[in-house]
């Protein structure tokens, strides 16, 4: 496996991860995102692609999820859990309910493409009835309802949907929407049933009596009083001492119930911090992690190409430019990997198998040339080998002073007349040097 393709495999489980978190919290949304990401990075990673059609199915995608788990199949065919999740869709008795619910979702696409958001509306309701959970249905049809200003049937049909998926960017924006324009802070289910009639009743419905008896002024005064004076004795002889009874006992419980929630929101905000450091710190460990092996991949292609090219221009009779570059490779006694060594090695037995004898006198020749730049690099590159050899400093130091390069050229008669005191070298050396 190549090292590009390892990196990919790494950073695609890092957003299985990250997306199996959010997938917990019914962010499906989100979770979505983040899977989508991992399969760029590897198609092949069936967990993701697995999980990714588990999230479309909870949001009524039926075709879309089976298409996930068809393509996690192919990929990896034994023992993948994908198998059983297409038994138990096709095996559903509401199988044939939900793709009949995509049916009337498309058509109401093409109804509100030519204007007919009425029928549009219709479609969309039979496609929530025939799948309760399907996002998609339930955001369009509020979108709609929001343009009729039906703004509460919108808000309910929102509601289920955040409740299928808390973090759906659109439905969460429309949520918002309708609260503002309603003034409410939160919108509420309310199914209200008339007892007297099969009827399902929407928020906005009225409640009208099944008979209306007409009654006298007179009846109205005599009901009032009877009503105020049965109302004051029931309140001041068994209400009231029963509410104070009930308020003291109401306080107490009260109190201990808030109590209660407190230290229960408490914990939550305690696990939900520590949840978040850890994901933290993982998200700290794999990106140090993929910084480091980004480093090193960049120090190993680096080395790779400066050995070649070493061995290359050794190869092609640029022997001076092979041993510079040779020589400006660092920490070689560091080298690990086993191509790089194996490269290393090339190199070494051509660079080093010429001598530093031969490096000075294909300087000694370059000098001749008048190619003196070309000879410093010689001499340098024979140093490079053998630092001690009194010939190659003489000469360089020689080389350095026809140039006019006094202070580096006395420095290296210095280190001839030091080191190698009985060499006839030594004695050349002070001559040059005027002492």
């Amino acid at each position: 496996m190549e090292l590009s393709e390892r990196k990919n495999i790494r950073i695609s489980n890092s957003f299985y991860n990250i997306a199996l978190y959010y997938a917990k919290q019914n962010n499906l949304y989100y979770a979505a995102l983040l899977l989508k990401k991992s399969l760029i990075f590897d198609k092949k990673n069936i967990d993701s692609r697995n999980l990714l059609g588990l999230i479309y199915y909870n949001e009524g995608e039926i075709v879309d999820a089976l298409i996930q788990w068809v393509v996690s199949i192919n990929i990896v065919k034994n023992n993948n859990i994908a198998s059983s999740y297409i038994d138990n869709v096709q095996n559903d008795p509401n199988f044939n309910q939900l793709k009949e619910s995509i049916k009337y979702y498309n058509e109401a696409i093409d109804d509100i493409s030519i204007g007919r958001n009425d029928l549009s509306m219709l479609h969309l309701n039979k496609a929530i009835e025939l799948n309760n959970h399907y996002v998609k249905a339930l955001t369009l049809l509020a979108l709609l309802q929001l343009q009729i200003k039906e703004y509460l049937k919108a808000g309910s049909n929102l509601l289920i949907a955040q409740k299928i998926d808390n973090g759906n960017f659109f439905v969460n924006r429309l949520m918002e929407y309708t609260l503002k324009v309603t003034n409410k802070k939160e919108i509420r289910e309310k199914k209200l049933n008339n007892i007297y009639s099969k009827k399902k009743l929407e928020e906005d419905d009225t409640i009208l009596p099944n008979k209306y008896i007409k009654i006298s002024t007179n009846q109205k005064i005599i009901f009032s009083l009877v009503g105020v004076v049965v109302g004051f004795l029931c309140y001041h002889k068994i209400a009231l001492p029963m509410f104070r009874v009930s308020y003291e006992s109401n306080s107490t419980n009260q109190l201990v119930s808030y109590a209660d929630r407190l230290n229960d929101l408490n914990k939550t905000i305690y696990d939900l911090t520590k949840e978040k450091n850890d994901l933290q710190e993982q998200f700290n460990y794999v990106n140090s992690r993929l910084q480091n092996y980004e480093e090193q991949n960049k120090n190993f292609t680096f080395r790779f190409e400066t050995l070649n090219n070493v061995i290359s221009l050794f190869d092609q009779g640029q022997i001076a430019e092979a041993a510079r570059l040779y020589v400006s490779i660092e920490n070689k006694e560091q080298i690990t990997d086993e191509t790089l060594i194996a490269l290393l090695n090339a190199a070494r037995s051509r660079i080093e198998g010429l001598g530093s004898e031969k490096l000075t006198n294909l300087g000694t020749d370059s000098w001749n040339a008048n190619n003196k730049e070309q000879a410093i690099s010689y001499y340098l590159l024979s140093l490079n080998l053998d630092p001690d050899n009194p010939e190659t400093l003489f000469l360089l130091a020689r080389l350095y002073q026809s140039l006019s390069r006094f202070e580096e050229a006395n420095q290296l008669f210095d280190k001839v007349i030091a080191e190698h005191p009985d060499s006839n070298y030594a004695r050349r050396s002070k001559e040059a040097r005027g002492y």
